[in-house]
C-alpha cells in the first residue's frame, strides 16, 4: 500500500470558549419575513375561490383575529368592515 503524505496540523495553544455565548431566536418572537407574508397574501388574492372577500386568520402583536379581507392598499390590508391592517404588523396569515 502506498504511503500518504503528512498533513500539517496547527497546534491549539489557547483555551477555546466559542460555545459560551448562546443566541436563542425564539425569545424575539415568531415573525415571518415580510416577503413571505406578502407571498401568502398574494396567494390568497390569486386563489380561484377568491371573488371579492376571503375569511382569514391574522396573527399580529395584539393577538389573533378573524377578518374578511377584500383588498390591499399600499402597505395595508382592507377588511369588509372598513378596517385597515398594516402588513408590517402581521406575524402570520392563513386562510380559513
Amino acid at each position: 500500500m502506498k504511503e500518504l503524505p503528512k498533513v500539517f496540523v496547527s497546534p491549539i495553544d489557547k483555551k477555546i470558549t466559542n460555545n459560551k455565548d448562546l443566541f436563542y431566536s425564539k425569545l424575539l418572537g415568531d415573525r415571518k419575513d415580510t416577503k413571505d407574508i406578502l407571498k401568502e397574501i398574494d396567494a390568497i388574492f390569486h386563489s380561484k375561490d377568491f371573488v371579492y372577500k376571503s375569511k382569514v386568520e391574522i396573527t399580529t402583536d395584539e393577538g389573533v383575529q378573524e377578518e374578511y379581507i377584500v383588498g390591499k392598499s399600499g402597505a395595508s390590508l382592507l377588511t369588509l368592515d372598513g378596517k385597515a391592517i398594516l402588513i408590517a404588523n402581521i406575524k402570520d396569515i392563513r386562510k380559513i
